[in-house]
């Protein structure tokens, strides 16, 4: 054979040497591919679930991963935010290899480094890719309402390159003799996610690395942002209608929008708050400063080799004119362990409150792209909550203790007139209740039986055609918000019949009633016997979008029953009416003869609240059976606030009802004892 012959049979064995691996590790790698889809929709599917269910829970305390004692704020979806975190790769990668440990993942997590590989040649190797840091920003009015850190890490993620040693395929001599073998294949590396988020989150870090927390959530202002991860759909990038509350943000959106709460009372404890140390790149001491036992802050420079120029320092939100920083700035400062390497910013609270004030003071280095909110609160415990407040407005008396008083705090002892639940204020029901409730959620009481005429009452108090007049009863009234989806609220009002013993002899009776001649309505009168309401109470609001509206929404439905009555004459007295006969000792009593009538219809309110209006107002529109209800508020000052019902039909009016429509405006006053004197 010719000397080219032997150098084209080389020349193709070669290129078939070459290409062969290479096309099978591409069919390998195609494979991993798919293996790696399916564990990351896995993966993506738990952490969806893990971080949904996680958000609900309080976060744990940013030094010490200790749950709260007590609720804080709830976050919607929109205050996620994420970065992305370049040091601490090490400390991190201890983190997780101690949660594998645990069995918190799915999949084996691998150190970096090298690993053995049963039943592959050689070793392994796992490098760290990426860390991702998702945090949740509270805005300064959350902070000051509710008492709650600036900032909250919600999850890490931890993003590795795993690379598997090449599989061994074997050899041997090829037909003809060539003697040519083929080694093992290549392996592509694999990028495998992890995620440690809620409670876990804490407590592993904690566990492994006591200050990884602090030192983490310092780096969130010297990092690069990062948008909401793609990895599957667990955090949506506008907020929905349901927000991810705590018992205690529903409580006090519940208030906002049922009663006429002084915010002091109702929105702080009557305890010194809680100290914490801060997580920030600027200042690390306890959080929250209490004024006066404390006039200033002292802010260090983190970075070990560049100066650092402190450029303003100032207070911000609604009580910024009340404090003021007297130290002038701006100040450079050395690096980190220089002799100048920290400066003292000086404060004090100007207002003449003596109750707890609460102030964030800004403090912003914008060269070093470094910022931090402390909090301050003036004048802490100094004055005592009030005992107890009085609410008065024309259809409801009540009395209520605050969260912050040392006597049954958030109980009431309230007396109402109407029933707003269906839609008919004041004097249309002729239901007048003396309650004892809690809070928001849950009030039981008696209906009380009245002998009084709207005639009775001075002008313009009076209502020509309403009554005031019921035998005795029950009511019971409950709206516990646990959180989407865990809410119920509801009403229960049962009324006894009249039962002849006592003369009602004021009440307005059916005297002529044109147009019924079919049934004989002749001294016959109506009341309501019972009345049953159960809904589902959704609240929401857009805090990117629009922070300054909250709306509020039932859905549910209501039944009601009405009772038709009679007041006995002398000329019923061996007569029948609805099967029952009267006796001559009846006679001037009132009895009750039967059921009139069940309404079960659909119940509808939709109410929103403006809450950062210097003078905040709501408004409310509801549906049941046929009648509409729209009511609103004006707060003048914090302690006067204006109502308006207006209640009207969109049918005919039934023999039952007295009224077509029924209208009501009234001023309602908020006394507290002893804060009113101060």
């Amino acid at each position: 054979m010719s000397k080219q012959f032997f150098l084209r049979v080389f020349f193709v064995a070669a290129l078939v040497a070459l290409f062969m691996p290479q096309l099978h590790a591409q069919t390998d790698r195609q494979v991993k591919d798919k293996q790696s889809d399916l564990k990351s929709e896995y993966n993506d599917a738990q952490e969806k679930h893990q971080i949904i269910e996680s958000a609900a829970d309080d976060k744990p305390r940013a030094t010490t991963g200790r749950r709260r004692a007590s609720a804080t704020t709830g976050y919607d979806y929109t205050q996620v935010k994420g970065y992305s975190l370049k040091q601490f790769y090490d400390r991190i990668d201890k983190v997780f290899d101690s949660a594998n440990d645990l069995g918190l993942f799915e999949e084996e997590y691998r150190v970096d480094g090298t690993f053995p590989v049963p039943g592959r040649k050689g070793n392994g190797s796992s490098q760290m890719r990426k860390v991702e840091v998702y945090y949740v920003e509270a805005t300064p009015d959350e902070q000051e309402l509710y008492d709650i850190e600036p900032y909250h890490i919600i999850e890490i993620y931890v993003e590795k390159l795993e690379t598997l040693p090449p599989e061994e395929t074997g050899g041997g001599d090829e037909e003809g003799g060539l003697g040519i073998g083929f080694g093992a294949s290549s392996s592509e590396p694999i990028a495998k996610g992890f995620s440690l988020s809620g409670s876990e989150l804490g407590s592993v870090l904690q566990l492994v690395d006591e200050n990884l927390y602090d030192d983490i959530l310092a780096k969130r202002s010297q990092s690069n942002p990062i948008p909401l991860p793609e990895r599957g759909s667990w955090m949506p990038g506008k907020v929905g209608p349901f927000i991810v509350m705590t018992q205690r943000e529903l409580e006090t959106m519940t208030s906002r929008f049922h009663d006429f709460w002084n915010r002091r009372d109702t929105l702080q404890s009557a305890v010194i708050i809680p100290q914490f140390d801060a997580a920030g790149p600027l200042y690390t001491g306890s959080v929250p400063i209490f004024y006066p036992e404390i006039s200033k802050v002292r802010v260090r420079n983190p970075e070990r080799t560049n100066q650092m120029k402190v450029t303003r320092a100032a207070f911000v939100g609604d009580n910024a004119d009340l404090f003021e920083v007297r130290t002038k700035l701006p100040k450079v400062l050395d690096p980190k362990g220089g002799q100048e390497d920290r400066v003292d910013i000086e404060f004090a609270y100007i207002g003449e409150s003596s109750y707890e004030v609460r102030g964030q003071l800004l403090i912003e280095a914008k060269d070093a792209n470094m910022s931090q909110m402390i909090e301050i609160v003036a004048n802490p415990g100094i004055y005592p909550a009030d005992f107890v407040i009085l609410d008065a407005s024309l259809d409801r008396v009540e009395l209520r203790s605050p969260s912050r008083s040392g006597f049954a705090p958030g109980w009431k002892l309230a007396y109402t007139i109407g029933n707003d639940e269906i839609g008919m204020p004041r004097w249309s029901t002729g239901i007048s209740s003396l309650s004892v409730g809690y809070k928001n959620q849950m009030s039981v009481g008696i209906v009380l039986p009245m002998n009084m005429t709207a005639d009775d009452l001075p002008s313009p108090l009076a209502f020509k055609k309403g009554l005031l007049s019921a035998a005795g009863g029950y009511n019971v009234d409950f709206d516990f918000t646990f959180g989407f989806p865990f809410s119920l609220g509801g009403h229960l009002t049962v009324i006894n019949d009249f039962d002849g013993q006592d003369a009602y002899d004021h009440l307005k009776v059916i005297q002529r009633m044109p147009g019924l001649d079919e049934e004989d309505y002749y001294n016959d009168f109506f009341h309501i016997s019972t009345l049953a309401q159960a809904y589902y109470p959704i609240m929401f609001k857009d805090n990117v979008n629009n922070p300054t509206l909250a709306f509020r929404l039932n859905l549910g439905a209501s039944f009601m029953q009405i009772q038709r009555d009679h007041l006995v004459t002398l000329a019923d007295v061996g007569s029948s009416k609805m099967d029952h006969r009267f006796k001559e000792e009846e006679v001037g009593t009132m009895v009750t003869l039967g059921k009139e009538k069940d309404l079960v219809d659909i119940y509808v309110r939709m109410s929103f609240i403006n809450l950062r209006a210097t003078n905040r107002y709501g408004m409310g529109l509801q549906y049941f059976s046929g009648r509409m209800m729209a009511d609103a508020f004006l707060e003048l000052t914090d302690w006067l606030r204006v109502e308006a019902k207006y209640s009207f039909l969109l049918r005919d009016q039934e023999v039952w009802e007295s009224e077509n429509s029924y209208f009501m405006i009234t001023p309602r006053l908020r006394i507290g004892l002893p804060s009113i004197f101060n």
